[in-house]
């Protein structure tokens, strides 16, 4: 898609509260009606994220939602485990608001508690050291430049409990694959597919604000391994979305 705006390892854009994050807070309302009609894969990503947390969780499991957006991931992973409960953390206080009242609406008692907080800043401040069971990010941390990405993982593994797990989907950009731009003309066939009112919303939240940092997933899986995790694997893959779990060692 020409107008998506796309960032390498080489780039030196900064994610601040004027980029990614002010345009999903401008459109926290439409959120769910683009991502689940113009995003390929995007349901299959968040039924396989929370099979992964059921299978590797214990039913009552305290879990972070890092990026929670509209809490799509915590709805997937109350579905599955009603019993957990989950803080929400976004940048976008909107998104926030909307999650809150989504998952109070369906799992009254489910919510152990929400931040607004720049995820490329000083987003785990405050949060108990080895107090969760798992972290999960759907489609977020690609927001992060490369530098900040690192350090989020390592503050993912600090808040985790021996033996917890990051499960994060994310973008990747392989050298010499064409998944990336596969991807994006698979979104604009979706795009194009839709109400015309929808389908202007989704040609102009991709054009404005929002950014991306892609690399490998070699090179990611080398971050975590350096963070302290281990048994990492991807767990699935839609063109140039992955799905990847890693474990912090008892």
């Amino acid at each position: 898609m020409d107008s998506e705006i796309i960032c390498d390892a080489s780039e030196e854009k900064t994610m601040t509260e004027d980029t990614t994050v002010s345009c999903y807070d401008d459109h926290a309302q439409a959120y769910d009606a683009y991502q689940f009609a113009a995003v390929p894969g995007y349901r299959e990503m968040l039924d396989l994220a929370a099979e992964a947390a059921r299978r590797y969780l214990s039913p009552d499991a305290r879990i972070i939602d890092l990026g929670c957006g509209t809490g799509n991931a915590s709805l997937a992973v109350l579905g599955k485990m009603p019993s957990a409960r989950i803080f929400l953390l976004d940048g976008s206080e909107r998104m926030v608001s909307v999650a809150r009242e989504k998952i109070s609406s369906a799992h009254p008692r489910a919510i152990l508690g929400y931040r607004v907080a720049d995820l490329a800043e000083n987003w785990a401040e405050g949060l108990e050291s080895e107090g969760y069971d798992c972290i999960v990010s759907t489609l977020v941390l690609e927001h992060l430049p490369l530098d900040r990405y690192r350090r989020a993982i390592e503050e993912c593994f600090r808040l985790l409990k021996p033996g917890g797990w990051l499960i994060a989907s994310e973008g990747y950009a392989e050298e010499g694959s064409d998944m990336r731009e596969w991807f994006f003309q698979e979104m604009e066939v979706r795009r194009r597919a839709l109400d015309p009112k929808l389908s202007d919303f989704v040609a102009g939240l991709r054009g404005e604000l929002e950014q991306h940092y892609y690399t490998s997933k070699a090179r990611k899986a080398q971050w975590w391994q350096e963070a302290g995790f281990c048994s990492s694997a991807v767990l699935w893959q839609y063109l140039c979305i992955a799905l990847m779990a890693g474990r912090k060692p008892l």
